[in-house]
């Protein structure tokens, strides 16, 4: 088994981006193929199209269509669908919950390396970033194709920001990490 390293674009996942991307495939199945047209109907740039195309598989939001596309899943029809989901907008932290799990589970073929491993297998009651790099880096070095002490850093950061706002010099939250998803834990 594999793990994906990169693919989020460094972007944690934001509240919008789920039910939007929910939105998107359920009306046309090809809706994230053209990346172009998806920054149209998303309004985002192109970094941002690949990053909640990410999100929304690693979330279990939408599946890959066999004849190409993506369709919404069973699950994401049960949370996000405006008519009869049971939380389109996000607001039931059982759904983030539920989110989270989805995320940190081996949901798909090649899970993340950074939930995989903080989550189901460091045993460490508390992290640093030095030290977490260097167990990163060991665990990755037994990969086929280990990725890049950048990708690690990037691939750490995001994992870390997807729960931890972001702070200035000034120790303020940053505004751009309020929308995160998980941070409202």
């Amino acid at each position: 088994m594999g793990f994906r390293y990169s693919g989020h674009e460094t972007f944690p996942c934001r509240y919008a981006w789920l039910p939007k991307a929910f939105s998107a495939v359920e009306a046309d199945r090809q809706a994230f193929s053209d990346e172009e047209g998806a920054m149209i109907r998303l309004g985002v740039g192109k970094n941002m199209v690949r990053a909640i195309r990410f999100w929304m598989v690693e979330m279990s939001v939408a599946v890959k269509h066999a004849e190409g596309g993506y369709h919404p899943s069973d699950f994401a029809k049960a949370v996000f669908s405006r008519k009869k989901g049971i939380d389109p907008f996000l607001q039931d932290i059982r759904t983030l919950w539920l989110l989270h799990w989805k995320v940190s589970t081996h949901s798909t073929e090649e899970p993340l390396f950074a939930w995989d491993y903080l989550i189901n297998q460091c045993q460490s009651p508390e992290i640093s970033r030095s030290a977490v790099l260097q167990a990163f880096r060991r665990a990755a070095d037994k990969e086929a194709r280990p990725p890049s002490d950048v990708t690690l850093e990037q691939h750490f950061d995001t994992f870390l920001h997807t729960y931890v706002p972001t702070r200035s010099r000034k120790g303020e939250i940053q505004e751009d990490n309020l929308d995160c998803l998980l941070i409202a834990f």
